[in-house]
């Protein structure tokens, strides 16, 4: 588990700045202050690993971002010649990756030193069972085409793969136990729909291209418990669209990494706070989840599973930092009964303040 990060001259950190993680994290805040650019330095350094197996080189453009070239991703206020630097503390163990402009290609970087840091042979596995979704997840889909599963089973960047995860089922191990829903059976497929049903009050998957004659899948959904299915276009995309994040969740591994960008997208509120459950369980099994959010339903679904006796998720066991107008990141302090003792002004406070005109405009 990543314990703590630090970023020096990398985007919009040019000073040197620290955060620290727990099982479960949150980053909220203002728009265009950070939180993307704090996941990206988790990003580009997974997509270099599976690219070179080795971390002496960076690649800037790859299948998880793609960043342009090095003047890109140094601060813009950092002078020529310095380095960009992404320190990682995994238990008590610092690795320290310092990167210099790489003057023959500027679509890379070079690792400065002659030596990697001391334990980068587990840090390496460690950063390349990292599962990313994006917030441009793939809508509804008429087909896609049939492939084999990669070695790092994952749904991919926009969701493109989960359709044939989905397909392989049989194939995968069963749904850890801590995970399961229903009383039907535990393979990934059936435990997708169940949790797809608790969130969405309803819904049944049945893939279709099974045979050996068809080159490609397709799905039918169907948003209530009835024997019809429909094409996913015709059922909302709010299904759509959460389907790659429950697939990873059930398929991630302990030990693992799950990134998602706005899993609110297209979700009423109730959705909202039980899909922040289903992800509260999934960190309770010691996979590592990071959220990047701006839903109020979020965090505070996120509160009620910490102080949820059924979820072995405590109030320590969450990160949350607040990125501010002025690219501050404050970590929030949670107590016991998950109230946040340091709430920032400007932080979900806006319902309050629309309220407030709401009134004004009423005198």
């Amino acid at each position: 588990m990543i314990n703590k990060l630090r970023l020096q001259n990398f985007k919009c950190f040019q000073a040197s700045t620290s955060f620290e993680f727990a099982k479960l994290n949150l980053l909220t805040g203002v728009n265009g202050r950070g939180k993307s650019s704090l996941l990206q330095s988790v990003l580009i350094l997974s997509q270099s690993a599976w690219e070179y197996d080795n971390l002496k080189k960076l690649l800037i453009n790859g299948g998880y971002i793609e960043l342009g070239n090095f003047d890109d991703i140094r601060n813009s206020e950092t002078p020529k010649g310095e380095d960009v630097i992404i320190e990682f503390t995994i238990d008590s163990q610092i690795i320290k990756l310092q990167y210099a402009e790489n003057l023959s290609d500027a679509l890379s970087a070079n690792y400065v030193g002659n030596k990697m840091p001391r334990g980068i042979d587990d840090f390496l596995q460690l950063i390349k069972h990292v599962h990313f979704i994006s917030a441009d997840r793939l809508g509804p889909l008429k087909y896609v085409e049939k492939m084999s599963l990669s070695e790092f089973i994952h749904v991919g960047t926009q969701g493109e793969y989960t359709i044939n995860i989905l397909a392989n089922s049989m194939n995968l191990p069963n749904v850890d136990d801590s995970l399961y829903r229903g009383a039907d059976a535990a393979s990934v497929l059936q435990q997708t729909t169940e949790w797809l049903s608790y969130i969405l009050d309803g819904a049944k998957i049945d893939i279709k291209g099974l045979d050996k004659e068809s080159s490609v899948l397709y799905m039918l959904l169907n948003n209530k418990n009835t024997s019809r299915s429909y094409k996913p276009m015709n059922v909302g995309f709010g299904y759509s669209y959460i389907l790659p994040l429950i697939v990873t969740g059930l398929i991630a591994k302990k030990e693992e990494i799950v990134i998602i960008e706005n899993p609110e997208a297209h979700l009423h509120p109730k959705a909202q706070s039980r899909l922040i459950e289903f992800f509260a369980r999934v960190a309770s099994r010691g996979v590592q989840v990071f959220i990047e959010s701006h839903s109020e339903h979020i965090l505070n679904g996120l509160r009620v599973c910490a102080l949820n006796p059924t979820i072995e998720i405590g109030t320590s066991d969450v990160s949350i930092y607040y990125f501010n107008e002025a690219f501050n990141a404050e970590k929030l302090e949670m107590d016991e009964h998950a109230k946040i003792k340091n709430w920032p002004l400007g932080f979900f406070d806006q319902q309050e303040n629309d309220l407030a005109e709401i009134f004004k405009y009423n005198r």
